[in-house]
Parts: C-alpha cells; sequence; structure tokens
C-alpha cells in the first residue's frame, strides 16, 4: 500500500499497534504460538488473555507493538492469522 493509501486511511508509521486476536480457548498453546509469531518480527510484547465467549468456545488475546511500517503490519496481521486455532485478526 502507499503511501497516499495509509494517509486516507488515517494511519501514520511507525504505529503504535494493539491487536485483537480471537482464537479457540481449547487451544492452550495459541498465546506461545502468538508470542513466537511475535518474536519472528523482533518484538517482546507477550499476548495478554481477555475476555472469554458466552459459550465459552473462544477467548480473545492483546497484543500492543509498534509497527514500522504498513509492509510490517500486513506481514504480521497474515501471520498471526495462521496460527492454528485462530480466528480473527483485527
Amino acid at each position: 500500500m502507499s503511501a497516499d493509501a495509509d494517509a486516507q486511511t488515517g494511519l501514520q508509521f511507525p504505529l503504535d499497534w494493539q491487536g485483537k486476536i480471537l482464537a479457540r480457548a481449547d487451544a492452550a498453546e495459541i498465546p506461545a504460538k502468538i508470542q513466537e509469531v511475535l518474536r519472528a518480527f523482533a518484538f517482546t510484547a507477550a499476548p495478554s488473555a481477555g475476555n472469554t465467549s458466552s459459550t465459552g468456545r473462544y477467548v480473545t488475546y492483546t497484543v500492543t507493538v509498534q509497527i514500522p511500517d504498513r509492509l510490517t503490519l500486513d506481514q504480521l496481521t497474515y501471520a498471526l492469522s495462521k496460527v492454528p486455532g485462530v480466528r480473527y485478526v483485527i
């Protein structure tokens, strides 16, 4: 995405990104897998567990990192979305 497109979306880099991840609650390895992805991008943040769905099937995780550019944001969200058990990355 070009700098013009980033300007149109209101994104300015570097960006303090607070990502929300919705994942299956029955997969205990998901926080470690999320942290592996973060480390692959040289981020030291750890995911923090948030709310659990009313059915108990899903849990949210939050990660906060400083993203240097749009390419890194796109690559990170893609990599997080590929973690087994992750349903959404926002």
